[in-house]
């Protein structure tokens, strides 16, 4: 029995594969396919594989803006992202205009989603260039054209954590 056995274990080890992780770097052979995903969302590559947005048109010398890190849901952090994407003109020139009208300078516009997640108590961790620690950072919703305040949970080098409950588009104002 015991050889019986010892043959199993050797022959399994034998034949079997290993299991590995994906790579997390898109191959070379993947670019063309990946370019045309990125194009059917407007994205430029980098942007499409980073889950950012770092130009848009109409806007000069726009911070990029980029999911931070994974939801935090019902307090805890969980293996789902916020998916970032470009808005039309015409979203970028309202966030112009509401930055304006509180004072401030508009840093980013993105709409923001989460398919298929459970958004409650949700926050997201948002990369955006040029933010400090401390500074006095804004944040808006469109909801049925009217830009409503969300909560801003934290401030940090580069990055502004905000109450996230909904898919829409979001504006932060510095």
């Amino acid at each position: 029995m015991k050889k019986f056995l010892a043959l199993s274990f050797a022959l399994a080890l034998t034949f079997s594969t290993t299991v590995c992780a994906a790579e997390t770097v898109v191959p070379t052979k993947d670019f063309p396919r990946m370019d045309t995903l990125s194009t059917n969302v407007e994205k430029a590559l980098p942007e499409y594989t980073s889950n950012a947005v770092s130009e848009m048109d109409g806007v000069r010398d726009i911070p990029a803006i980029a999911s931070a890190s994974n939801l935090v849901t019902e307090g805890k952090e969980t293996n789902a992202t916020c998916i970032v994407d470009k808005v039309d003109v015409a979203a970028i020139r309202y966030a112009q205009n509401k930055a304006a009208e509180v004072g401030g300078t508009m840093l980013a516009v993105a709409e923001l989603s989460a398919p298929g997640v459970n958004l409650v108590d949700a926050q997201v961790a948002l990369t955006i260039e040029g933010v400090a620690a401390g500074d006095a950072v804004s944040v808006y919703k469109s909801v049925k054209g009217e830009w409503v305040a969300v909560d801003v949970v934290a401030v940090a080098e580069n990055t502004v954590t905000i109450k996230f409950d909904s898919k829409g588009i979001y504006t932060v104002i510095k």
